[in-house]
């Protein structure tokens, strides 16, 4: 198992599962599916430095500044 210094380093399409996040940012992305404990994958870099995710079958964009805050292990 490795655990990733962030999601901004973290590889495209590949399972991983969120082991962090700022107390500050949980209640939104937990509304969009992003829990401590779930699996996703990243699809896509954007051109702003951030990423798109596949989270329970759904795309959501994630910022370059939220990027750098998660933590994620590789599966």
């Amino acid at each position: 198992m490795y655990v990733g210094s962030d999601l901004a380093s973290a590889p495209l399409h590949t399972s991983l599962t969120l082991v962090h996040a700022p107390e500050s940012c949980r209640k939104r992305l937990s509304c969009l599916g992003l829990r401590i404990g779930a699996r996703f994958s990243l699809l896509s870099r954007t051109a702003g430095g951030g990423r798109v995710a596949l989270v329970a079958g759904s795309r959501i964009a994630l910022g370059s500044t939220l990027l750098s805050q998660l933590r994620v292990e590789v599966r």
